[in-house]
């Protein structure tokens, strides 16, 4: 009867330490380490992967944009639309700055110029500008997608006249990157496309920024990897957020 016992308390020990083990590790391990280990898992929310060069020279962002976007509306779908980076003018973009640090004038709006290419799974698709300023990108999937399916969309662009403010305490210039990528239109019973409907969904975003020596880069994702390769510095980020991803390029002389 004893050895039965014995047996029975050392079977509950090891049951409590298969799983309080990975328990107790999950919870010590950083956010960062958590959340690349689960990524593949997790569903129902859609995946920005940016990557984006800076050139100091043309003041301009050279972008591709892969969006893993899942179709959650009830119906299917044969033509998808994203939001382009919304204009504003020089009063509102200093207005939107919570710091003081202004000097100096603000080029023109930072906008999407060109729309170079989309694909869909690798595969070029037609789209077209449409709505007051042409701010709405509309693209044929050339399919169905159906509910509850996911697609990838690719997306290849150049942002120029990117607006910038100068630190009177330092001289540096801060190049201000906001709303500047597309994003996926809402679909509320039929799409939402005015500007002022932002997407406000959770989304995962994988943004690795380029830039040259001589330049940092701050976002509202974590810092998950800098590296330096040819000359210029990659930085890459990670965020869940509902709040988009925003940038500023810093110039460090």
């Amino acid at each position: 009867m004893k050895n039965l016992i014995k047996k029975i308390i050392l079977k509950l020990i090891l049951l409590f330490l298969v799983l309080a083990v990975p328990i107790a590790t999950y919870m010590i391990i950083e956010d960062d380490v958590q959340f690349a280990g689960n990524i593949n898992s997790i569903r129902g929310m859609n995946k920005y992967t940016i990557v984006a060069e800076f050139s100091s020279e043309y003041n301009k962002l050279s972008a591709v944009e892969k969006v893993e976007y899942i179709n959650k509306t009830g119906k299917e779908l044969d033509k998808l639309f994203f939001y382009l980076s919304t204009i504003k003018t020089e009063d509102e973009f200093y207005k939107d700055l919570e710091d003081k640090l202004v000097s100096g004038d603000v080029e023109n709006p930072c906008k999407i110029k060109e729309i170079k290419s989309v694909r869909i799974e690798n595969r070029k698709v037609d789209f077209k500008l449409i709505g007051r300023d042409k701010r709405i990108l509309m693209i044929n999937l050339g399919t169905k997608l159906k509910e509850g399916h996911k697609i990838t969309v690719e997306i290849e662009y150049d942002i120029v006249n990117l607006n910038f403010i100068t630190d009177v305490n330092n001289g540096r210039k801060i190049y201000v990157l906001e709303d500047w990528y597309p994003v996926a239109a809402r679909y509320n019973g039929g799409w939402v496309l005015e500007q002022k409907n932002y997407n406000e969904e959770v989304n995962y975003y994988f943004v690795e920024m380029i830039v040259p020596e001589g330049f940092e880069v701050n976002s509202s994702g974590r810092l998950i990897e800098k590296i330096k390769r040819k000359g210029n510095y990659h930085f890459k980020f990670y965020s869940r957020s509902a709040l988009g991803f925003n940038v500023n390029i810093v110039s460090t002389k």
